[in-house]
């Protein structure tokens, strides 16, 4: 195969699999698996709350490319919930930052042990061994296409 019929067909796959990923179905699957009942984009705001300590909204925006807007408004309902509070940061006394409460750390494991339970299920079929090369391979493609957002 050519290196170019193999490129558009790794571009078609992502494709499928981010539209898949990101689908209103599939968020709702893990909502219902999980009892977490957030929009994908206040589940992103968590998680990256979550997996990188407390911090300032200008630092999630950039880290999630979201508006301030956007995730202003998020946040309102992260801390509506009890998931997230602010409090002073902790390199800067003089600054704000938001940091996962114990509820919200609660409900994003459970979130995340719903969506890991959804691609057991979706991958029962395949051995161990294809399991561990697609995760090698999609890390690597990863690493090779930038950054993580969250």
């Amino acid at each position: 195969m050519e290196r170019s019929t193999d490129l558009r067909a790794i571009d078609a796959a992502l494709s499928r699999i981010g539209k898949v990923a990101n689908s209103r179905r599939a968020s709702d699957r893990r909502s219902a698996r999980s009892g977490v009942d957030l929009p994908p984009t206040a589940v992103a705001t968590l998680a990256c709350i979550y997996r990188n300590g407390p911090m300032r909204l200008t630092a999630i925006g950039e880290r999630l490319e979201l508006e301030p807007s956007r995730v202003s408004r998020e946040v309102r309902r992260l801390a509506a919930e009890g998931f997230i509070e602010q409090g002073r940061d902790p390199d800067d006394g003089r600054a704000l930052a938001l940091r996962v409460t114990d509820k919200g750390a609660e409900a994003f494991e459970r979130y995340r042990a719903a969506a890991d339970e959804l691609l057991a299920d979706a991958l029962h079929q395949w051995s161990d061994a294809d399991l561990h090369r697609l995760a090698a391979s999609l890390a690597k493609l990863a690493a090779t296409l930038g950054p993580s957002p969250s």
